[in-house]
């Protein structure tokens, strides 16, 4: 799994940085829904609107937010169910200080792993977590065939703390095949070793192997170039900043991000990767009756 430290190495370089190419509204940084979106700021309100709907939220729920970035999820679903109240878990500082800034009502944060949290007497009506799966197992996690126990290890916790009816609204990157070229590999060498340190991709198999007798899907999206136009739309914001960036940050962060942006947009737009989005709902035991 990703640490701390991992975590915080990409998301606390600066708040206001993060600022100057995500969605003005929800400052959300994960693929956005573009069918129907005219800009960033409505693809962005489209996926929490999914993600909300996957996990079923309806008014006076309570909800975790896994991996809650500057708190948009949370902004989001206590402006569009009323009388809702969101916990978010972030393991990066700087996120964890913003939301902190701006309190609203109805906005709780914490700044702990999803496996230390110490989750209230009453449980959760519904979970999301958008663009924090990925981060739960890392390479070598995977090299020693450990990652599935790690995924299921966060299903079968998932399940202790909401209630029987609670489902769960995942997003995550998934890789749906080995490298098909050397540019492919060099791609991916560079967002695990330069972008995410300490992070790997599930495969939609490692999902299904890990929810066995735990959860069942309910609804299921896969909008890979949904991502590809996000990060081109980033890129886009980024390359209004330039000078902005360069004379705040340094010349290197603005490239840095350029080739992260291309680098994650061409892994989208061959196949190598995919976005999934998905409704789990907990599964039901199956009673076996005897014959008569």
């Amino acid at each position: 799994m990703a640490t701390q430290e991992d975590i915080q190495s990409h998301y606390d370089l600066d708040n206001d940085f993060f600022a100057l190419f995500l969605d003005n509204d929800y400052r959300v940084y994960s693929c956005g829904v573009w069918k129907s979106a005219l800009n960033l700021e409505d693809a962005q309100k489209h996926k929490l609107e999914r993600l909300s709907k996957f996990a079923h939220l309806a008014d006076g729920q309570t909800v975790l937010d896994v991996g809650c970035g500057w708190g948009g999820l949370m902004q989001y679903v206590t402006s569009q169910y009323p009388n809702s109240k969101t916990h978010g878990l972030t393991l990066s500082t700087k996120q964890f200080e913003y939301i902190q800034s701006v309190p609203k009502a109805g906005v709780t944060a914490y700044l702990c792993a999803w496996q230390k949290f110490a989750s209230p007497q009453k449980k959760f009506d519904a979970i999301i977590s958008i663009g924090a799966f990925e981060h739960f197992a890392s390479v070598e996690d995977h090299s020693a065939s450990l990652h599935r126990k790690v995924y299921r290890d966060f299903f079968n916790w998932c399940k202790s703390v909401s209630t029987d009816d609670a489902y769960i609204g995942l997003q995550t990157i998934v890789i749906n095949r080995a490298p098909n070229s050397i540019g492919e590999l060099r791609d991916s060498r560079y967002l695990l070793e330069k972008v995410f340190p300490g992070s790997a991709l599930p495969s939609i198999s490692d999902i299904q192997a890990a929810i066995v007798d735990q959860y069942e899907i309910s609804e299921i999206r896969l909008i890979g170039q949904d991502y590809a136009r996000t990060l081109a739309e980033w890129d886009k914001r980024l390359i209004v900043n330039r000078n902005k960036i360069i004379d705040r940050y340094s010349e290197s962060v603005f490239d840095h991000y350029r080739t992260y942006f291309d680098a994650a947009k061409r892994c989208f737009q061959t196949g190598y990767v995919d976005l999934l989005q998905v409704s789990l709902r907990k599964a039901k035991a199956i009673k076996i009756l005897s014959p008569k």
